[in-house]
C-alpha cells in the first residue's frame, strides 16, 4: 500500500505479532495514512474470517485440516486485533495518528498525542510483563515485556522522524550545505594528496577536481586500499570514487528529500552541483549542526 502511494519502504521488521514497515517518508495526508494503516489489520481479519468460514463448511472438527483452519482463524483474528492497538509503531497507532491529524490539522500535534498514547500502552505491557515474570510466568513475562519495549522504542523513533520532518519543512540543501568543500586537483599522487591536503587540513575526504568540474571523491577508506609503498606512483584518479557513482544533489532540493537518500544509501556526505560544477557539499555533520542550532534557539517545536 505504501509503495502504491509512492512511499519508499526501506525495510519491514518482523516480530511475533506481525511486522512494522520502515517508511522512508511520512504520508502527505491523513487520509493516505489511514488507508495504509488499515490495510494490514483488515487483511488479517479477512483471512481469519475466511479460515473460520472454511472450517464451518468442512463440518468435520476432528480432521487435521480442521485443526489447521481453526488455528489460522484464531491467529489471524488475534493478529488483526492486536495490530489495531493504538500505539506506535503498530497500525492502530497510525490510525489514531491519522484521525488526530485530520481533526486538528496539525501533524506535529497528532504525533505528540499518538506517541504519548503509545508510550502509555508500552509501559502497561512492560508492567504486565514484570508482574507475570515475578509471579513465576518467566517466558510469558519476558515476551510481554519485550513487546512493551518494542512499542516504546518504536514510539520514540516515530516521534523523532516526525520532529525532523517538521523541522526540515521548507529547508533547502543550500540553506545547510558547506559552501567551501574540501577540494584537490586530479593530477596529483596519493602521497601528495595526503601530505599537502589531508594531513595539513585534517580532512577525512576530499572532492577531486578536473579543472572546474567535479571528477570524483576520495576518502581515507579509499586510500587505505592502496599499499603504502605505492602512494607516490598512484594517481588519485585511480583511487577515487568517480563522479558517475556519486549521488549529486542541487542546492534547490528539499532537505526532507535528501536526508532519506543519505540514510538509504548509507552516505556521509553528498556533492552539491550546479551545471556540473561543484558549489558545495552536504554531510550528516552539517545536518546535525543545523538541528542542534534550531534546538538551542528553541525553534524545533513547530506546529505544522
Amino acid at each position: 500500500m505504501a509503495r502504491a502511494r509512492g512511499l519508499h519502504v526501506n525495510s519491514i521488521t518482523l516480530f511475533l505479532f506481525g511486522g512494522v514497515s520502515n517508511i522512508e517518508q511520512e504520508p502527505s495526508a491523513p487520509d493516505i495514512e489511514f488507508q495504509m494503516a488499515m490495510v494490514g489489520p483488515l487483511i488479517s481479519l479477512a483471512l481469519g474470517g475466511l479460515s473460520w468460514l472454511l472450517l464451518l463448511i468442512m463440518g468435520d472438527k476432528a480432521s487435521p485440516l480442521s485443526a489447521i483452519l481453526g488455528y489460522l482463524a484464531l491467529a489471524n483474528v488475534f493478529l488483526g486485533v492486536f495490530n489495531l492497538i493504538p500505539g506506535f509503531p503498530l497500525d492502530g497507532g497510525r490510525v489514531l495518528h491519522s484521525i488526530i491529524w485530520k481533526l486538528s490539522g496539525s501533524v506535529r500535534a497528532a504525533t505528540r498525542i499518538a506517541t504519548q498514547v503509545g508510550q502509555l500502552i508500552a509501559y502497561f505491557f512492560i508492567f504486565i510483563g514484570l508482574l507475570a515474570f515475578f509471579r513465576g510466568n518467566f517466558l510469558d513475562g519476558l515476551w510481554i515485556g519485550f513487546i512493551g519495549w518494542f512499542l516504546l522504542s518504536g514510539a520514540a523513533t516515530a516521534n523523532t522522524q516526525s520532529m525532523l520532518e517538521t523541522m526540515f519543512k521548507g529547508v533547502l540543501v543550500g540553506d545547510v550545505m558547506n559552501h567551501s568543500p574540501a577540494m584537490a586537483p586530479a593530477n596529483i599522487s596519493v602521497q601528495k594528496l595526503v601530505d599537502e591536503f589531508l594531513l595539513p587540513h585534517g580532512w577525512r575526504s576530499v572532492f577531486i577536481m578536473q579543472q572546474d568540474h567535479l571528477a570524483g571523491l576520495i576518502a581515507l577508506s579509499d586510500i587505505r586500499h592502496v599499499p603504502r609503498e605505492q602512494w607516490n606512483q598512484t594517481p588519485v584518479g585511480m583511487v577515487m570514487v568517480p563522479m558517475e557513482r556519486l549521488h549529486a544533489v542541487t542546492a534547490e532540493q528539499s532537505l526532507n528529500d535528501v536526508l532519506p537518500l543519505m540514510v538509504r544509501q548509507d552516505l556521509n556526505q553528498l556533492p552539491v552541483v550546479q551545471e556540473g560544477r561543484l558549489v558545495g557539499s552536504i554531510s550528516r555533520e552539517n545536518i546535525m549542526s543545523f538541528v542542534e542550532i534550531k534546538r538551542g534557539l528553541g525553534l524545533d517545536q513547530g506546529n505544522a
